[in-house]
């Protein structure tokens, strides 16, 4: 009973809410102080049947399956925001417990991080698209003002020539244009199919100037088989633009910097790797790449692969890092497969919003 009082006690001094709930008697057993406080400021009771109403697929979820915890769930009330598993409690099958957490300031600096994580990613789009657009701009300038000169002297073969560079160069920049309209901030899922060939050959394209000044060379090699995931297109962008700017930072000062992207499907799942040569980690930086304000940059935040694991998760996709200290860094997601469109045409499926 000494034992029982004096782990009472913990329990209710720290900062976590925890219930525990008696199946069999269908009663709650046990809340701490913490849970009392959560519980009174969203206006919850303790009835057992309630509670078992509210918590119906998290319960069902650990009952149903071998997961020692539900899936995190949350409650949002007043501006604030409570976090809650249902977990097995090892040793008995009559008592489970509930653990809740206030995360409303976590989620706050997550969504701040997200934003100056977006507008980073916006600048760098910005100097990409400021190099790209100005080597076509300048030789169409070049050609206009050849032509300008020379109208009356060139036959219409020779004028032919010059509209053409012009046509190619006008394409290019649409196509730039395009890929950056695409660069939208992040708000809910909205999956749609995409073609994962397409859409890294467009956001490779803003890198370009980053890319040529560091002699890195890019590959990309989509199989056919996983050319086609459903995913989120703006949080692909977000989550593939943070994976891309770290392999462009860890390849910095390698001999050949190389960047392969690479798409393989297995069953019904799509698996994208991007592989760098770079410095690579140690396995401590690996264990620790997804933990809130884990940094080993000077000016990071720590919430990068944070907020990008949270982005794929809610598109029911996965990330996992594997990396070798000397030797490079290989980032796979996981994607759920979509059906290839009837037409092999690209542009039968909308595949980016507008």
């Amino acid at each position: 009973m000494e034992i029982e009082n004096m782990f009472s006690d913990i329990l209710g001094k720290i900062e976590t809410g925890v219930i525990v709930l008696d199946q069999v008697n269908r009663q709650v057993f046990f809340r701490n102080q913490q849970a009392d406080r959560i519980w009174d400021f969203i206006q919850a009771t303790y009835d057992y049947e309630e509670l078992s109403a509210m918590m119906f697929n998290e319960l069902d979820q650990i009952k149903s399956s071998n997961m020692v915890c539900s899936d995190r769930s949350l409650i949002n009330c007043d501006h604030r925001s409570f976090a809650y598993r249902v977990c097995h409690i090892t040793g008995t099958k009559q008592y489970v417990a509930v653990i809740i957490n206030d995360v409303t300031d976590q989620n706050r600096l997550e969504a701040i991080d997200e934003a100056s994580e977006m507008m980073n990613n916006i600048s760098n789009v910005f100097s990409g698209i400021r190099h790209e657009i100005g080597n076509p701009l300048n030789s169409m300038k070049m050609a206009l003002t050849v032509l300008k000169m020379n109208l009356e002297k060139f036959s219409k073969d020779e004028i032919k020539i010059y509209m053409d560079r012009m046509t190619d160069d006008a394409a290019k920049m649409e196509s730039l244009l395009k890929s950056f309209k695409n660069f939208n901030m992040f708000e809910k899922p909205n999956t749609v199919r995409v073609d994962l060939d397409l859409f890294f050959k467009s956001l490779t394209q803003l890198l370009g100037a980053d890319v040529r000044k560091k002699n890195i060379n890019i590959s990309i090699d989509i199989l056919p088989e996983g050319r086609w995931v459903t995913a989120d297109t703006r949080a692909l962008q977000h989550v593939a633009m943070n994976i891309l700017a770290n392999a462009l930072d860890a390849v910095e000062g390698v001999e050949n910097p190389t960047l392969k992207i690479r798409g393989e499907a297995v069953g019904e799942k799509v698996f994208l790797s991007i592989i760098d040569n770079g410095c690579g980690m140690p396995d401590e930086l690996v264990e620790n790449a997804f933990k809130p304000f884990f940094t080993t940059k000077l000016h990071g935040t720590g919430l990068g692969l944070v907020i990008s694991k949270k982005m794929l998760g809610q598109m029911n996709c996965d990330i996992k890092i594997r990396s070798e200290e000397g030797a490079g860094t290989t980032i796979t997601l996981t994607m759920p497969k979509a059906k290839p469109p009837e037409s092999d045409k690209v542009g039968s499926e909308i595949v980016y919003h507008q």
